[in-house]
């Protein structure tokens, strides 16, 4: 009978505690408490040996330079540490083991939380340990245990240098642990004519917390069932049926393809192979082409690992569809090929208004009701862009965002300016998403970030001209990384994520987009040199490369954001700062991984 253990969420609770002593005040300096506690309220199945005590503990500043780490949480329980005040990471993880090993048993936990410590103030944050890698369990159907004299699974990882692990039927089977990366299983089998073979089964889009069952069972083809899925709250689990025929013979498969605008990921496999047959790798092909045409296109097959096959296929139109097969045309007529499978590419999406050519203004209500707010839309309704200015026009007659008329590319543009308004800093920004509200206490506005978007764009392009001023406003308490003097930078951002929802931005909370989400899909950013100029007089092109982080997930969301003033959210920048922003666009071809 097996056992069953309850994990646990490691909760690590960070107390800024307020200091009495006016010199460390003085100093900018807090008190950052750790208190450990734990919960066994989820229900999983871990070794019977795996020690929660043994979780290591990691606080970095905003320059990613550790300040203080033990390889045993309860070191720091309870003790105190002076810090200065900005902000930091503290991270959590399993001591000793950092998940990038395969293995029985092994079940890694980790988790991170950003806390920012203010002078004389208190903060809590709590950082939850969750499973960072891939489980993975195998079971034999008793049908499948008497058609076969043995078998043994073995699942391979796709990222490099990482074990294979191997399951044979008839022995203990205990899960194995995987670091975060596509798996394939390898089923061989030797039946009671005595004859061997194999077939592979590819399982993608694999993140962490995912628990993947395996059952093998006896089929009359040799082909591959459906995938159950079940939620438990803790593991999401995935269960495979691989349906292995009892007769030899070769055949050939294809995974579903990874369409994009113009190209599409294509991979195949020798499902099964008959012993001593041997299939010369300059035959192996993929051949693709229009549903609508006749003649097919071919494109060598590349290896991948062990009886798998990838191409990718180039030149293809936007939405349009396709065949794809893989084939073996080998010597004395010997011809082999898989089902026709199709795919259809992806449109090359775009986004309302990225020439900036179209404003609208709507009067607001703030406290100079006759002043209007400027939007980057040809109307109201079908806002796709927005800006603070709303919350600059609820108390002051401020627009920190207009179009330019004169100073452009073509058209119109975009002129985002630092001001101070009531005695406040305000810079000039420009968002896909929504504006919220503003708040006096706590200072700060309430944004909803990200608009629908499904495209799989590269790149984002476009001219800007930027001159910026030295910071005359400056926020010590939130910000450490600039001091008042500088020089101000500015800020393009760009990211897909796969979102249920905008994402919801409260500056007051300060609670922002983590770009190390697993949520983001992509991110790119305008290079370091060229959010500070000395002085621009004309306008510069741009490129930022969006570089992908899984190109198997499609996002739900696009987050395009700039600011003449990078910490703006934070009250900080220069009065003098002014960013021209003109014709943007997305540019979709192969993506760049990060």
């Amino acid at each position: 009978m097996k056992k069953r253990y309850s994990s646990f969420i490691i909760s690590l609770v960070v107390l800024l505690v307020v200091s009495c002593q006016q010199d460390d005040l003085n100093d900018n300096i807090g008190y950052l408490r750790i208190e450990i506690g734990t919960n066994a309220y989820v229900d999983t199945r871990i070794a019977a040996d795996y020690n929660p005590k043994q979780i290591a503990l990691q606080i970095l500043n905003s320059k990613g330079e550790v300040v203080e780490s033990t390889d045993d949480w309860e070191t720091l329980s309870g003790k105190q540490i002076r810090l200065t005040a900005g902000t930091y990471t503290v991270k959590a993880s399993s001591n000793g083991f950092d998940g990038s090993e395969s293995g029985f048993d092994i079940p890694y936990y980790a988790g991170s939380q950003q806390i920012t410590v203010q002078t004389g103030k208190e903060v809590t944050a709590n950082v939850t340990c969750t499973l960072a890698n891939v489980k993975v369990t195998v079971n034999y159907d008793q049908s499948f245990k008497e058609a076969f004299l043995s078998a043994t699974a073995t699942v391979k990882s796709d990222q490099q240098r990482v074990n294979e692990l191997s399951f044979r039927m008839g022995e203990e089977l205990k899960s194995a642990y995987f670091p975060v990366a596509d798996l394939t299983a390898i089923i061989s089998v030797i039946n009671h004519a005595g004859k061997s073979f194999s077939q592979d089964t590819r399982i993608t889009g694999v993140k962490a917390r995912k628990h993947y069952i395996l059952n093998f069972k006896v089929a009359e083809t040799g082909d591959i069932g459906g995938v159950s899925v079940s939620v438990d709250g803790t593991e999401y689990v995935y269960t495979f049926t691989f349906n292995v025929s009892t007769e030899t013979g070769t055949k050939l498969g294809v995974e579903p393809a990874n369409a994009w605008s113009n190209f599409a990921y294509i991979k195949g496999s020798i499902d099964s192979q008959e012993a001593g047959t041997e299939l010369d790798a300059n035959n192996k092909k993929f051949e693709y082409k229009l549903v609508s045409d006749e003649n097919w296109t071919s494109i060598a097959a590349q290896p991948n690992g062990e009886n798998s096959f990838t191409a990718t296929l180039p030149n293809l139109k936007p939405a349009t569809q396709y065949n794809y097969r893989m084939v073996y045309n080998g010597e004395n007529d010997e011809t082999f090929s898989s089902d026709i499978s199709s795919f259809t590419t992806e449109s090359q999406e775009t986004i309302p208004n990225l020439s900036f050519d179209d404003w609208c203004t709507v009067k607001n209500g703030g406290l100079f009701g006759n002043d209007i707010t400027y939007y980057a839309a040809s109307n109201y309704d079908n806002l796709f862009w927005d800006s603070g200015n709303e919350g600059a026009n609820t108390m002051s007659a401020e627009n920190p965002t207009r179009p330019e008329e004169t100073d452009v590319k073509a058209g119109k543009a975009a002129k985002l300016t630092s001001k101070s308004v009531v005695s406040q800093f305000a810079a000039g920004s420009l968002f896909t998403g929504k504006f919220g509200s503003a708040s006096i206490s706590p200072l700060g506005a309430k944004l909803d970030f990200g608009r629908p978007f499904t495209g799989r764009p590269t790149q984002l392009k476009g001219y800007y001209k930027y001159n910026p001023g030295n910071i005359d406003y400056i926020n010590t308490d939130r910000v450490s990384a600039v001091k008042k003097g500088d020089r101000d930078l500015c800020s393009i951002y760009i990211l897909l994520a796969d979102w249920d929802s905008p994402f919801a931005v409260s500056t007051g909370d300060d609670i922002f987009v983590n770009i190390n989400d697993p949520s983001v899909i992509a991110y790119g950013e305008l290079s370091a040199e060229k959010t500070s100029p000395q002085s621009m007089d004309e306008y510069e092109e741009f490129t930022i490369d969006i570089k992908y982080r899984d190109i198997t997930r499609k996002p739900t969301y696009i987050l395009i954001v700039c600011s003449s003033s990078k910490y703006g959210d934070y009250f900080t920048g220069s009065t003098s700062s002014v960013l021209l922003l003109d014709e943007f666009q997305l540019i979709y071809s192969e993506p760049i991984l990060e």
